[in-house]
């Protein structure tokens, strides 16, 4: 990291207390009546917003908002970004039907076309791009690279996956609770601890460039890659209808939780090596 780009304590706490202020008002204010529902739409708009901000008040110049977006970037991360939301979500479907807890979901849609499925693919990538591009610009782009700085990548990762679930906390639940799910406080609660997890592999996705563009892109697969997978409804029964694999569960949620867990030894010494090699080079 270059000296310009150091964000200083005051501004990561400003940030972080910023972030989680907003996002929780914008996901509780619609829920009492009190702004039009629509405004949910901004959530993922808000930590790229704030992070323009911030970096306009601590006086870095152009170049430096700009970074996460014009560092060069190879075919490791992006192959990572491919790669990993369906090596991830394979895994989850292989451990719910060898243990019992999935099944092959005859209810897809499938027959629904695959020039339809395709054009709705490609129309669902499109539209998600401006709301991923704003959320990674300000999780990834701003705080992972700032929380780096003075943790290490481990911690600054941990602590910057606690910060990305405690912003989206309300509207998980809230999210659950319009689904129909049964115990959505514990989902949710399940549904954060997936977050900081899962954010262990979106950190090696931008380690490996430092461009926050190869990161936009797993974003948009895990988000469509998801309900292809599990579904994100429930029906009378409690088992999951709609995706490829359905769940005896209440949700999926606990089952990508545990797949989650599993790679998070496996980035943890993977960023440890990283941080090494970097105080190898300072010497």
């Amino acid at each position: 990291m270059f000296e310009q780009d150091v964000v200083r304590p005051g501004y990561i706490l400003g940030y972080v207390l910023s972030l989680l202020a907003l996002s929780w008002l914008v996901t509780l204010l619609p829920a009492l009546g009190f702004i039009p529902a629509s405004s949910l739409l901004l959530i993922p708009f808000i930590p790229g917003i704030l992070a323009l901000l911030f970096l306009s008040l601590e006086g870095h110049p152009v170049e430096v908002h700009a970074r996460p977006l014009l560092q060069p970037v190879g075919a490791p991360p992006v192959i990572f970004a491919v790669v990993f939301p369906f090596l991830f979500l394979g895994i989850a479907s292989l451990v719910a039907l060898g243990t019992g807890l999935g099944f092959v979901n005859g209810e897809t849609g499938a027959g629904a076309g695959i020039l339809a499925g395709l054009i709705l693919a490609v129309s669902a990538f499109i539209s998600a791009i401006p709301a991923s591009l704003g959320q990674e610009y300000g999780y990834r782009g701003y705080l992972l690279p700032a929380l780096t700085y003075r943790q290490g990548r481990v911690a600054g990762t941990f602590s910057a996956g606690i910060v990305w679930g405690l912003a989206m906390a309300p509207a998980s639940y809230l999210t659950l609770a319009a689904a129909g799910a049964g115990d959505r406080l514990s989902l949710a609660l399940l549904g954060f601890l997936l977050t900081v997890a899962v954010a262990f592999a979106f950190s090696c996705c931008y380690y490996l460039s430092e461009n926050i563009l190869p990161v936009v892109l797993m974003n948009i697969l895990l988000i469509l890659a998801v309900p292809a997978f599990f579904s994100a409804t429930w029906n009378p029964a409690g088992a999951g209808a709609g995706g490829l694999i359905g769940v005896t569960w209440p949700s999926p949620i606990p089952l990508l939780l545990l797949v989650a867990l599993a790679f998070v030894p496996v980035f943890s010494w993977l960023f440890t090596a990283m941080d090494g090699e970097v105080d190898g080079d300072s010497l």
